[in-house]
């Protein structure tokens, strides 16, 4: 493919051509080893996302482009930067996505184009032409400047120009000056309406960079984050754990340097995540501290300041907000036996008197929102205060306190609690789903958490997921991992197996059944199946207990039998599995892991509130 004819170009005024109307921009820059498109390659591309005149997304990431990186001394890149970076032919199927349906945008274009046509060409990739506009000849036709480079067209309009030479400073800065010159140009024809593009598999993750970090008056993690990607995509589960193992290891001091936040952006970078991703982890370091701090209901003052230090540190100054902070200075854990019964937390405009009626009918009245929390009585003043909204991420139950008879009609006092079943809370959320069952051969749910009356969410008695939705009867397929999202744990298998408190199976060591599992697949592939889960949920609960690491085998052979029964998703789901858990000396993880970005490659997109056909397959991060 030559450089010419990748892009048709659009032109301001004219009277031919399509009006695209409200199509999408897509701003692209690249990085090269050099400034000649047949010879020279691109080390890093960038593409951002504008609808409606807004930024909506982000994605960029380093390319190994084969050679050496060129004028380092321009773009910054090094080799080293680039050792394990994924190729252009590895991200072109991402580019061509995001490309798909709107107009590609980029500063001096014809130099993008060149770039990527060659790339494109050398990938064996033919498109039709793609809707564009230059900028530069788009602020030539506008602007009165003493040059028409980016940085000069970003001064006469005062945009600030941050990390110039990087692919994702650059676009940024494009969709800036392209949203006043819009402004200012007659309407834009194009020679043709975008054509749907051809789909390529997404063969690696991006990997990004984080060039100068600064502390600055917002801290080191605001910088971090402004200088990575809005969002990349999913990140590789066993790369999302050890950035959050180094985060908690960066704050156990109290404390997050400099060289600490270099550390979290190379990281970041070559785990190839977003700065949305980064905040989702943070959130869930930080869900880690308040439940650790709360287990047992009591909140010291120390915890409390602890808490919103590290809040502080990771650039959410205000993400404990909801929590009330204790009266007095105290670092005392036994003020008080803890309280028996469902625990309750009512908004701060509840009146005493309902309050006194829960209390009295058994309820628990907690000081803060808490994962045990069954419900949330809500005022109606306080509907829309910070409080209330922890209470929706935290998938807590909302009612009114206005209508509470039949949850005090039959609630049960502590001294004579009701088993589940006998009774049923109306009017709280109902899933719908069915009940699943539970096999004679799977060890029992322990007694303790078994809920008590009400519906709500309660601790998994399965061990897979952090949270299980028990609707008042039994409990349900809705499951939560504890970071705000829900989805059904739905299988048609018979996998619903508690875990043993002694890591065996029926008596005996996951490992002596394996020969028991590779004869019982040739007749009975499905019980084969539910015995090898069964020893995955016995071998992870081993290791939570001792701290022993997982070998692969059992997920492996899950994953195997899945392909037999022509369930990708959840052969994928099994391997996902296996990803998130700590792996003993000897495991073949790279391989599996490698496995598992194949099998993702070749498997549909999820949605997002579904994770997988097979989620109890998976495990909460």
């Amino acid at each position: 493919m030559s450089s010419v004819g990748l892009f048709a170009y659009g032109s301001a005024g004219g009277r031919k051509g399509v009006d695209l109307g409200e199509v999408p921009f897509v701003m692209v820059d690249v990085e090269t080893t050099g400034l000649s498109s047949t010879s020279d390659r691109i080390v890093e591309i960038a593409l951002v996302r504008v609808e409606g005149g807004r930024v909506v997304d982000e994605w960029a990431t380093l390319v190994d482009p084969g050679r050496d990186p060129g004028p380092t001394f321009i773009h910054h890149i090094t080799a080293d930067m680039l050792s394990g970076a994924p190729t252009f032919a590895d991200v072109a199927g991402e580019i061509l996505s995001r490309l798909d349906g709107a107009v590609a945008v980029a500063h001096n274009a014809r130099f993008e184009e060149g770039f990527i046509a060659q790339e494109f060409a050398r990938a064996g990739i033919s498109t039709a032409p793609l809707p564009a506009v230059c900028a530069l000849r788009l602020a030539r036709q506008i602007l009165a400047a003493p040059n028409f480079q980016l940085a000069s067209c970003c001064t006469v309009y005062g945009i600030e120009l941050h990390d110039a030479h990087t692919a994702l400073g650059d676009t940024r800065a494009t969709a800036q000056l392209l949203t006043r010159l819009l402004a200012q140009a007659p309407a834009l024809r194009f020679p043709s309406a975008p054509i749907p593009l051809p789909r390529y598999p997404r063969h690696a993750q991006p990997r990004t960079r984080v060039t100068g970090l600064r502390k600055g008056a917002d801290g080191w993690m605001q910088s971090l984050l402004g200088k990575l990607p809005y969002s990349t995509g999913d990140a590789d589960p066993a790369s999302t754990d050890a950035y959050l193992a180094a985060v908690g290891s960066a704050l156990s001091d109290g404390k997050l340097t400099g060289v600490e936040a270099k550390a979290l952006a190379r990281l970041a970078g070559q785990s190839g995540i977003g700065a949305q991703q980064v905040r989702v982890l943070h959130h869930r370091y930080l869900d880690g501290l308040r439940d650790a701090a709360l287990a047992d209901d009591i909140l010291t003052s120390t915890e409390y300041r602890q808490l919103v230090a590290a809040a502080r540190l990771l650039g959410e100054p205000d993400y404990f907000a909801d929590l009330t902070a204790p009266e007095v200075e105290t670092t005392d854990r036994t003020r008080a036996a803890p309280q028996k019964g469902q625990r309750v937390w009512c908004s701060p405009s509840v009146s005493a008197d309902v309050r006194d009626r829960l209390t009295q009918a058994g309820f628990v009245l907690a000081l803060n929102l808490t994962r045990n929390v069954v419900t949330a009585v809500v005022a109606a003043i306080d509907q829309d205060s910070t409080k209330v909204a922890r209470a929706r991420e935290l998938a807590i139950p909302i009612r009114s306190d206005s209508i509470l008879d039949d949850m005090l009609g039959t609630a049960a006092t502590p001294s004579a609690p009701q088993q589940p079943g006998h009774a049923t809370a109306v009017g709280l959320e109902r899933t719908g789903f069915r009940t699943e069952p539970t096999p004679a051969a799977a060890a029992p749910v322990p007694a303790q958490r078994v809920p008590q009356v009400i519906a709500g969410w309660y601790l998994d008695p399965s061990g897979r997921w952090t949270y299980r939705f028990w609707d008042g009867q039994g409990w349900t397929e809705k499951v939560s991992a504890g970071d705000g999202r829900t989805w059904s744990d739905s299988t048609g298998l018979p996998l619903w197996c508690a875990p043993t408190a002694d890591g065996l199976v029926d008596g005996h060591q996951p490992h002596t059944l394996v020969d028991r599992i590779m004869t019982m697949q040739k007749n009975d592939v499905h019980a084969a199946l539910l015995l090898t889960v069964r020893c995955i949920d016995a071998v992870e609960n081993d290791a939570r207990v001792n701290g022993y690491g997982v070998a692969p085998w059992f997920y492996e052979r899950a994953a195997i039998m899945f392909a037999r029964l022509g369930d990708s998703a959840a052969e994928v789901a099994a391997l996902e599995r296996f990803a998130r858990q700590r792996h003993a000396p000897g495991a073949k993880r790279p391989q599996l892991l490698d496995r598992l970005r194949r099998l993702r490659q070749a498997t549909p997109a999820r949605s997002s509130d579904q994770p997988s056909t097979r989620a109890i397959m998976s495990t909460g991060p």
